[in-house]
């Protein structure tokens, strides 16, 4: 796992409420767990309390240690020196990259932090096989990304702050 994790202020708001919604889930799994061992003394054949007991022990832990790991060392994205002076020299978290093809189509992608990409709307996690191929590269330079399946060669055409970003 990374060292630093860029988040916008909505998925770091989203990330917070999360963690919350897992540390309740723990406390609910625990009282299923107490009505579990009421209904069944012999724990050794009660399959409930056995997944409720590996629920609350490893799998929920585990998934709140991730998200404070990144809540501990997150960046900002919307108070990175690009973002908040405007600097769209090359690819970064928090950017809205406009490509055009070789036959003229036009494809935009915007860059969000850890956990917040939605394809459908044309968002990728920094983190993301097609945000990597973009991070760093500048207004003119040609890269190759797929689409449906294929490889296209599109050429950067601009860069600009995404519109994500509150």
């Amino acid at each position: 796992m990374s060292s630093k994790f860029y988040l916008s202020r909505r998925g770091l708001s989203n990330l917070s409420k999360l963690r919350e919604q897992l540390r309740e889930e723990i406390q609910e799994a625990t009282k299923e767990m107490g009505e579990s061992v009421k209904r069944d003394n012999d724990l050794r054949e009660n399959p409930e309390y056995m997944q409720l007991q590996s629920k609350i022990s490893y799998e929920l832990p585990n998934k709140i240690s991730t998200i404070s790991k990144i809540l501990d060392f997150y960046i900002l994205i919307e108070e990175t020196d690009a973002i908040k002076n405007n600097t769209f020299d090359e690819v970064l978290p928090g950017m809205e990259v406009e490509m055009k093809s070789e036959s003229g189509d036009i494809r935009i992608i915007s860059i969000l932090g850890y956990d917040e990409g939605n394809p459908a709307f044309g968002v990728v996690s920094y983190l993301a096989p097609v945000a990597k191929t973009l991070l760093h590269k500048s207004v003119g330079d040609d890269v190759t990304l797929p689409l449906n399946g294929k490889p296209i060669e599109y050429e950067i055409v601009r860069i600009s702050k995404s519109h994500f970003l509150d």
